[in-house]
Parts: C-alpha cells; sequence; structure tokens
C-alpha cells in the first residue's frame, strides 16, 4: 500500500482553472528545488512553488522547501473525489488555499515614470553588468534592435515585429534574457496604459514558438496583464518603497530580475521622455 504525502497550498493566483474531475489530469513538465511546472492539455502551464517564493501569475505555494522528492517530470497530477491534487505519492490539500490575483492594477493617475526609472538607474550604478545588459555592451544586432525600440516606444514608429525578433528567445536559461527585458517592456505599457500596449500584445504571441515553453508561458501571462508578486508590488509602490521593490525584482532567477528592470528602465525612459517631450538625463543604463 503506498504511502502519501500530504502538504497543503498556502496561496493559489486565481486565474488558475483547477481540473474538475477526477479524469483531468495535468503533466509534470520539468522539476526543479524551488519550483515544479505542470503543463495542461491545451499546453499551458501552471507552477507549483516551494514556501517563501513570490506568487507566480500562474502558481501555487505549498508548504515545502524542496520540491525535487515530491515529483518526477513525466508523471500525471490530478484532482481527486475530496477536491486535491495529487501524484501517485504526493497530495496536495486545497481547503485553506488563499486566493489572489495576479492582474495588474489599474493605475488610477499618471504613474511616476521617470522616478522609477531613475530608481532602477540607481540600482544599476552599484550593481555589475549581467544578462542583457552585458550583451547591450557587445552584441550589435542587440544594440541596434534597442535602439529601435527605443524610437518606437518614444514615437510609435518603426518595424516592431523585427525588433521584437531579435529579443525573443535571446540568451540562456528557462526564460531566456531578452525574453526578460521585453517583459519588463510589456509592465511599463500596461501599467501606465500606454495606447500602445495594444500593438506590442497582438505582437507578441505569433512570435513565441521562437523561445521556451517557460518563457512563452510567462509573456503570454504578461498579454494578459498578469504578472509576478514582485512587479505586482513594484506597480503599488512609490519612492519611498521603490528601493527594496526594485531589489526584490533584482533578487528573481540568475539574471532576470535583471532583465526585466533594464525593459523597465528602457520603456520608463523613454515614455517619460514621450509624456514631457523632452530628453530625461536618468544615468547610465
Amino acid at each position: 500500500m503506498n504511502t502519501l504525502t500530504d502538504f497543503s497550498a498556502t496561496h493559489c493566483c486565481d486565474s488558475l482553472t483547477l481540473p474538475l474531475s477526477p479524469e483531468t489530469a495535468l503533466r509534470v513538465h520539468s522539476v526543479f528545488q524551488r519550483a515544479c511546472n505542470l503543463q495542461t492539455r491545451q499546453g499551458a502551464l501552471w507552477v507549483i512553488q516551494a514556501q517563501g517564493m513570490p506568487l507566480a501569475p500562474s502558481g501555487m505555494i505549498i508548504t515545502r522547501h524542496d520540491l525535487r522528492p515530491l515529483f518526477r517530470t513525466g508523471e500525471s497530477l490530478h484532482r481527486d473525489n475530496e477536491g486535491n491534487l495529487r501524484t501517485e505519492k504526493t497530495r496536495i490539500r486545497l481547503d485553506q488555499t488563499v486566493a489572489c490575483s495576479p492582474r495588474l492594477p489599474i493605475c488610477t493617475e499618471a504613474p511616476a515614470l521617470a522616478q522609477l526609472a531613475r530608481q532602477i538607474a540607481a540600482f544599476f550604478a552599484c550593481q555589475p553588468a549581467k544578462g542583457i545588459r552585458l550583451a547591450l555592451m557587445s552584441d550589435p544586432a542587440l544594440i541596434a534592435a534597442h535602439q529601435a525600440l527605443t524610437e518606437w516606444l518614444l514615437s510609435g514608429n518603426g518595424d516592431l515585429t523585427a525588433i521584437l525578433t531579435t529579443f525573443i528567445g535571446r540568451g540562456e536559461g528557462l526564460t531566456p534574457a531578452g525574453d526578460d527585458f521585453l517583459l519588463g517592456v510589456l509592465w511599463v505599457l500596461e501599467w501606465s496604459t500606454s495606447p500602445d500596449v495594444g500593438t506590442l500584445t497582438a505582437a507578441l504571441p505569433g512570435l513565441l514558438a521562437r523561445t521556451t515553453d517557460i518563457s512563452r508561458a510567462m509573456l503570454t501571462q504578461g498579454c494578459g496583464g498578469h504578472y509576478s508578486a514582485q512587479l505586482l508590488a513594484l506597480a503599488q509602490g512609490n519612492t519611498r518603497t521603490w528601493p527594496a521593490a526594485v531589489a526584490n525584482v533584482a533578487d528573481y532567477g540568475h539574471s532576470s530580475g535583471h532583465d526585466m528592470l533594464a525593459g523597465i528602465l528602457t520603456a520608463a525612459t523613454a515614455l517619460a521622455e514621450r509624456r514631457e517631450k523632452a530628453p530625461l538625463h536618468i544615468g547610465p543604463f
């Protein structure tokens, strides 16, 4: 007789539609110490996260610090008759789960784009360059694409598809640096309710076959206005809380957080200049 290992889910995104019957199964896509990615039959990715992790836009946090002993790549996870999620050896209880919204809040007043850009520039001034920032010092194609993206943000002019094609899938890791950078750009357009956000969210989905499954899910969620807890906190912050919020974003992954902040810095600077119709001297990228 198999013994089940029981854990409870503490927080879960309210955007997740949990399987309604024991016959509906999810497949374990990949397992890491702090995250286990699940794939639905439609190809969407969810993530079970370890305790203490910031909630992902399609995430569920459980009371465990290391997920590797609990799940195996390729195995199935389904909902049992009591409404819990389980594999052959693990059961996740959902009865005490707090539902959280991953949706970026609507900004009711003009966001302080220039002030946020200055906070990020000040943070970068004390950090070694890595990820997309390092690539933007040496990669001519990426440098040209960054200049073209800045022009598009300033004026709406340029071949957006060509620009995005240069960034998407560029770099190493589960979420390449170019994708994390674009998520930061998308976040700024959403947060500032820029009229160009619809153009970006329309252009991105058709290009996502160029990148990884996990990065594709991340950018798809961003196109739907869903972001991680770190980026939601940044949107809800102000000049007093931004230094800590920026550091929390930067702490995500090996360089993913830095890459997202680089995208935010690029877009926030350009949109602030567009709004003020005057160049801003934010500091070094």
